[in-house]
């Protein structure tokens, strides 16, 4: 999985997510992997994939806070006299 972030919402989006991943991590890891009522059953996902996606996030967190936007700013500059 590859996350690429472009501006401040989805940065912003992205550390929401990488919250979300890191609670379903600890159920997983705290609860079990599945469990069952009655006829029915839960399954929760993978913990493979899960640690896939956090570091996923975690990588493209880290790039957006080194390198910041991907916009690239030119300025003009008159010289005077």
């Amino acid at each position: 999985m590859t996350v690429i972030i472009k501006n401040k919402t989805q940065y912003e989006d992205a550390k929401k997510q990488l919250q979300l991943l890191k609670k379903a991590r600890e159920k997983i890891l705290g609860g079990g992997q599945s469990y069952t009522i009655g006829p029915n059953q839960m399954t929760r996902a993978s913990l493979k994939e899960i640690c896939e996606e956090i570091s996923a996030y975690e990588h493209a967190i880290d790039a957006y806070e080194t390198n910041g936007t991907t916009k690239r700013r030119a300025k003009r500059a008159v010289p005077l006299g």
